[in-house]
């Protein structure tokens, strides 16, 4: 619950008499939906119980409206977004070539300052004056890292604006996207090797990660999973979440280093994470979307990355976003022994900590970190049991099968 954004609301809605309408509610709940500020409908039907069966039949639909409308806006934005490529300079840093690009952002290789320091930029590719609200989530989201200096996460410098634009100078690593390694070691390397924008360098790195991984798969795939648990261990910490990790979003090089970047802002207002592309959608645990954002469900999407890690597929897949998260509520992925048969029983315990239910999932990222040093050192690790009721009946039945095989 956001207790300040609470009292700010309770503060100032409605008259002097305090009495609000629904309307007046909607069109606050939508102003600070668009605002990035994360509503909770729970938190107002709790606090307007007379509106309560209301807020929580009209709200969800409010957020669907306006999530479709970012996405038109996206679209339409992307069309005008060709100036930007054009340039050469940001604040004091010199771009030299575009490294990669996401749905709302493309990240350069710079230069910065007379130094000449090795950085990254990456850039809103919209004029900041035509699009105020992505810029504040721009700067929402870079803000989220600004405190956290982690070894395995990637450092942002510094924020700013030039020419119009919004940009934020990131630390650059020699690295490659882990979904990059993964799809060449699961034989999906065609898609690498004939896309003629990438780099040869760019392939050269992802073929010296994957033979790593070929040369010790168990190992290397542990060690990098406990870089991942130890930056998320240091997040939770600092009482940062990642909200969006994924593949896409950590970084490897062939001297098995790892980094994670991409923390996103919480999508707390139930309903906004189902509107998401399934890219985004394909990790997030049925807790997250069910509304409940915590240092688990990071850790139930750490380990879904390493489901796809060791098998070379996501554990749920879809051709939309409902079906997609029909089957993360409702439907149970294969155990990674049927996929991959020599895969270590103590790894495949550890996998199936992160993603199982709630009460058999690891509580804290100590807890994995613990488990995957237990693994690297020839140590057994057991399936965890259930410590209380679990909301999906399903998934407490299948996961109860791994107890018992793993004695």
């Amino acid at each position: 619950m956001n207790t300040e954004l609470l009292t700010q609301r309770n503060g100032t809605a409605g008259t002097d008499s305090g009495y609000c309408t629904l309307e007046e509610l909607a069109t606050q709940f939508v102003d600070e939906y668009r605002r990035w500020l994360n509503p909770s409908i729970d938190d107002y039907a709790d606090s307007y119980p007379e509106y309560a069966t209301e807020i929580r039949e009209s709200f969800p639909v409010l957020i669907a409206m306006e999530e479709w409308k970012g996405n038109q806006e996206i679209d339409c934005l992307k069309q005008q977004s060709a100036d930007c490529l054009k340039l050469r300079q940001l604040g004091n840093c010199q771009l030299i070539r575009e490294m990669s690009r996401s749905r709302t952002a493309l990240f350069f290789e710079a230069v910065q300052g007379a130094q000449r320091r090795p950085v990254a930029v990456k850039l809103m590719p919209w004029k900041s004056e035509l699009t105020p609200r992505w810029r504040d989530r721009f700067k929402r989201e870079a803000h989220l890292t600004f405190r956290l200096q982690h070894k395995n996460i990637i450092s942002i410098y510094s924020t700013g604006e030039d020419q119009g634009y919004s940009y934020a100078v990131l630390q650059q690593v020699q690295g490659v996207g882990l979904n990059q390694v993964i799809a060449c070691f699961s034989g999906a390397a065609s898609s690498l090797t004939g896309d003629r924008d990438e780099s040869q360098q760019n392939r050269q790195q992802i073929q010296a990660v994957t033979h790593a991984l070929e040369s010790d798969r168990w190992r290397v795939s542990a060690l990098i999973a406990l870089q991942l648990s130890n930056a998320l261990r240091y997040a939770h910490n600092h009482g940062v979440l990642h909200n969006d990790f994924r593949p896409e979003n950590v970084l490897v090089n062939a001297d098995w280093d790892c980094w994670l970047t991409g923390f996103a802002l919480p999508q707390f207002a139930e309903g906004a994470l189902k509107q998401q592309q399934t890219l985004t959608l394909r990790n997030q645990s049925p807790d997250r979307l069910n509304g409940v954002v915590n240092e688990q469900s990071d850790l139930y999407s750490l380990g879904m990355t390493l489901y796809e890690l060791v098998t070379g597929i996501p554990a749920f897949s879809a051709r939309s976003s409902s079906e997609l998260i029909e089957r993360i509520m409702h439907s149970e992925p294969a155990r990674p022994c049927e996929l991959v048969k020599d895969i270590p029983t103590d790894y495949e315990n550890i996998i199936l900590n992160c993603v199982s239910p709630v009460g058999q999932r690891y509580q804290s990222a100590d807890e994995l970190s613990i488990d995957l040093v237990r693994f690297l050192n020839g140590k057994s690790v057991r399936r965890r049991l259930s410590r209380r009721p679990t909301m999906w009946g399903k998934w407490s039945r299948f996961w109860g099968k791994s107890k018992d095989s793993s004695g």
